[in-house]
């Protein structure tokens, strides 16, 4: 009898200062002038924490049931699985009836009740949960949305009832005339995130086209943090929450946010040791605390799953505000730890450039998370900043710059690697020049022996029996068997002299010396050469006619060892930039794809072209003859 004694003298005290307190904040007035209210000031709260509120109590005692105004353009509470009320209100001062949209920019909430109340009766009351289908829901979104209409200057209060089991509870609310939102919002919604979705992917598929093309692990830990950044988005943004928020994926609401922060932070921790070579830092404990990170969150990972498919969330439910107070901690180390490693890198110059690039970058993910940190917990007021959107905004700012340092590094990597391939093709190009010419010097010495010692000695010694068979009455037939061997010696002492070392090629230049080498094959009678020289005005560097007259020798030798051929041409033209030779034989061929018959003479043509920057070319088919084709540039030599 005194409690109910109570709320009549309660009840009596509200209607007598009523006429005081008409409203106990702003009022949002909708006088036509705006299509779309962010953030409004003016919104009050009031956490359910020692009883259970009921709109009827709410309502009918506002001076008992005090709202306190909220701070900040987007309220937000550490909830601890208090359900918090709510309140606002809304006025039309226009002569219309005005459709308007109640929108929270939240999607994985346990629960959301609205009111309309007007003179302290409810006149309104909707209801969404997460697992509402959108076909279902008045306004098919994944936000919760909730319309009403109002009367010509009609003013109402809206109370929202927030229940949610586990985490901070934030109060993101948008007010759109209707007409508004169904013209623009949808369509803007999907082609930001569909641009969004689109760079995100982009940037993936680049990521596992370089990790196969450099073979580095770098590509693909970028690539999953990309992927895993998407994937935070799409959770908290409520995309394709059918899929995930229903327990598909051994997950159910909003936990599954939980893992895919972990999964990110996995990633980015991957990445980063990666992408600034922390196994070459002195210092061991980064790699360790990175390690120990990754094995704690695929611990907590595993826990979450094995807990819902198996304990049906036991372990959860039983400990709901130590679980989450703990990993909510938790998942603001990570951020520190990757941060402060990294301007230790700065500071002890270890890929400087790298480190500061990546702070550069990741410095609007890590401002917008830590200021959402301190928000959750109340340390400094909610704001729009916390949104999803600029998340979005900040991963993507992020991804961009990552990606232009990485294509950065690939054109570096790139110029280094052409640079290392010049300087081993200089390098090699030494060596075949040296080798070369240590050769050549070395035909030259043994022709200069062959023709002024062993030359001269046979030359001398047949003399001295001819001039013995001179004095003799009769000749004696193995006397001059025995010249006759030895004219026979020294004319092909002289041959192979010459062929070392052909003095006309000194004298007086390739074209005459090719001249003379093919008049000595044609006079042999057993293969017929054709030359043809052009455009040779004047005579070539030393080095290029010695290593073509040498090239022709070996071709021409291979020819006639192995092809069987009785006609061979032979075409050296000169134009203003390169030199052109091609021999064409009507022998036998070979198969000029085996590696059989890649033998020492081919090798030998190979490294002379090579030395003089040129490229040859082999076309043979079996019983077609053959054609070589060496073209040399005049500008690189």
């Amino acid at each position: 009898m005194i409690k109910k004694l109570l709320y009549i003298i309660i009840y009596m005290s509200s209607i007598c200062l009523s006429a005081q307190d008409k409203s106990q904040g702003v009022v949002f007035n909708y006088d036509g002038s705006w299509k779309q209210l962010d953030s409004p000031e003016g919104i009050y709260y009031l956490p359910e924490v020692t009883e259970a509120y009921t709109i009827g109590k709410l309502a009918s005692f506002p001076q008992v049931y005090k709202f306190t105004k909220a701070r900040g353009s987007v309220p937000t509470f550490w909830a601890e699985g208090h359900p918090y009320w709510f309140r606002f209100e809304l006025k039309n001062s226009t002569k219309f009836v005005q459709n308007l949209l109640v929108h929270l920019h939240v999607s994985l909430y346990d629960e959301i009740v609205f009111y309309v109340v007007q003179k302290r009766q409810v006149i309104d009351r909707q209801s969404i949960t997460w697992k509402m289908p959108q076909q279902k829901r008045s306004v098919k979104h994944r936000d919760f949305i909730f319309p009403t209409s109002l009367q010509p200057n009609q003013q109402v209060f809206c109370y929202l009832k927030v229940s949610k089991s586990f985490g901070s509870i934030s109060f993101p609310l948008t007010i759109w005339e209707r007409n508004y939102f169904d013209y623009s919002y949808p369509t803007n919604d999907y082609h930001n995130w569909g641009l969004v979705s689109g760079v995100f992917g982009f940037v993936i598929f680049i990521s596992i086209l370089l990790a196969f093309v450099f073979k580095e692990k770098l590509y693909i830990y970028y690539g999953l943090y990309v992927f895993t950044a998407l994937g935070f988005v799409y959770t908290m943004q409520g995309y394709f929450i059918r899929f995930y928020g229903d327990g598909s994926w051994g997950i159910e609401g909003d936990k599954i946010r939980f893992i895919a922060i972990m999964l990110m932070i996995i990633a980015n921790i991957l990445f980063v040791r990666s992408y600034l070579r922390w196994d070459l830092l002195k210092n061991e404990l980064f790699q360790w605390y990175s390690n120990f990170f990754i094995i704690v969150f695929c611990i907590l990972i595993t826990l979450s799953f094995f807990d819902h498919l198996v304990l049906k969330d036991y372990i959860f439910n039983s400990y709901t505000l130590a679980i989450t107070f703990m990993i909510s901690l938790g998942l603001c180390i990570p951020p520190f730890f990757i941060f402060g490693t990294t301007v230790y890198c700065i500071v002890v110059n270890h890929y400087r450039q790298d480190a500061t690039y990546y702070l550069l970058a990741n410095l609007p993910v890590f401002l917008l998370a830590f200021y959402a940190g301190l928000s959750i917990y109340e340390f400094v007021p909610g704001s729009f900043l916390i949104g999803v959107d600029y998340f979005a905004i900040a991963f993507l700012v992020e991804i961009l710059a990552l990606s232009g340092f990485l294509a950065h590094r690939v054109k570096l990597i790139q110029e280094t690697s052409k640079q290392l391939l010049i300087e081993k093709n200089f390098v090699q190009q030494q060596r075949t020049q040296a080798v070369l010419e240590a050769e050549e010097r070395e035909r030259i010495r043994i022709a200069r022996d062959l023709h002024d010692g062993i030359g001269q000695m046979l030359a001398a010694v047949r003399m001295m029996l001819g001039n013995y068979l001179s004095h003799r009455k009769t000749k004696v037939k193995e006397i001059q068997n025995s010249l006759d061997l030895l004219e026979e010696s020294i004319r092909e002492v002289r041959e192979i002299s010459h062929n070392m070392m052909p003095g006309t090629l000194t004298k007086f230049g390739l074209s005459s010396a090719l001249k003379q080498f093919v008049n000595k094959i044609n006079a042999l009678d057993t293969l017929q050469v054709d030359l043809q020289v052009v455009g040779f005005k004047e005579r070539l560097n030393e080095k290029i006619e010695m290593m073509l007259y040498r090239i022709v020798q070996e071709i021409i030798s291979n020819i006639i060892r192995h092809a069987q051929a009785t006609k061979v041409s032979i075409e050296l033209i000169k134009h203003d930039e390169e030199l052109v030779l091609m021999i064409e034989d009507n022998g036998k061929g070979f198969d000029s794809g085996s590696k059989e018959n890649q033998g020492i003479g081919l090798k030998n043509i190979a490294t002379r072209v090579e030395y003089l920057n040129g490229c040859v070319n082999f076309d043979s088919t079996l019983g077609h003859g053959t054609s070589v084709v060496v073209e040399i540039p005049l500008s690189l030599n």
